[in-house]
């Protein structure tokens, strides 16, 4: 029997968590360990890649890769959560921002910058997820995050609001940036409409629906749609190993003797490291010179 692991580049749904299409997917893998990377609000739609078996290892480097986002603002409202499900605490009747100040306004966003996370997220306040907190009517104060925006573009404008194109870093929140524009710009504004279009390598093209899994799953078809972890990861250097390496690593020591003695040492960043027929063995990061540190065993 050929090992369930792999990625599944989900299109999700809107109008469920991303642990609830998680759940679903687990389901349809018979309960093999799954998890997501990179959570999608429940009102957002596209690309959520979730990890199963021996892929949830990865799920964290999955998740720290850019995304793409179509989103719609419309103006008109302000609501606590910054979304469309939310409650209405502002309104701007009438009022719209000109298409000048918007096309403006979003091409300033290029650029890194420090930007204050909703009430309404995930982040935890002494132990405690914010947006609990802030259901029970709490008040959530969050520090400032740095982010950044590689690319920001009006795809269209109108008086009920504005089309987005949005290619950002990790830990980026479109509902504060609604906020934020919101305030620059003296109107009132809420996110109604959000699509992720890309998760590192994982493009909406290439995405499946939560209806075709499930269904592919009934007919006994789904590990065809699991990506290989070596594939989820081919956005990293790559190096191949030996046998004996890749058993070394696998009980935590260096890959220093098989890397730098091979003149393949002078990588910066996180390197994959595979091994014939094995595949993934683990991801490294070089230090300094002849000193490489394990990150994650795969």
């Amino acid at each position: 029997m050929m090992p369930v692991d792999g990625v599944i580049v989900l299109d999700k749904p809107s109008g469920i968590t991303s642990f609830k299409a998680v759940e679903r997917v687990r389901r349809v893998f018979r309960g093999r360990k799954c998890g997501h990377a990179g959570t999608l609000d429940p009102i957002a739609t596209g690309v959520l890649p979730v990890c199963v078996g021996r892929a949830t290892k990865i799920a964290g480097y999955l998740a720290a890769l850019e995304k793409e986002y179509d989103v719609f603002f419309r103006f008109g409202i302000e609501t606590d959560t910054g979304d469309s499900t939310g409650k209405q605490i502002g309104a701007t009747p009438g009022k719209v921002a000109e298409e000048d100040a918007v096309r403006a306004s979003v091409a300033s966003l290029v650029g890194e910058w420090e930007q204050v996370p909703p009430a309404y997220s995930a982040i935890k306040v002494a132990g405690t997820r914010a947006y609990e907190l802030a259901r029970k009517g709490k008040h959530v104060e969050l520090a400032a995050r740095k982010v950044k925006v590689y690319e920001g573009e009006v795809l269209s404008w109108s008086k009920e609001g504005f089309r987005v194109f949005l290619r950002c870093s990790k830990g980026f929140y479109v509902r504060a940036l609604c906020r934020d524009l919101g305030s620059v710009l003296g109107v009132s504004m809420t996110v109604s409409g959000l699509r992720r279009l890309r998760n590192g390598p994982f493009r909406i093209e290439d995405a499946i629906a939560l209806a075709d899994i499930v269904a592919a799953g009934k007919r006994g078809e789904a590990n065809g749609y699991l990506v290989p972890i070596e594939n989820a990861l081919a956005g990293f250097p790559r190096r191949e190993i030996p046998t004996e390496a890749a058993a070394a690593v696998r009980q935590g020591r260096s890959p220093a003797p098989w890397l730098e003695g091979r003149g393949e040492g002078k990588e910066e960043g996180v390197v994959l490291l595979c091994s014939g027929k094995e595949g993934p063995i683990a991801l490294v990061e070089r230090v300094t010179s002849g000193t490489w540190r394990i990150l994650r065993g795969i």
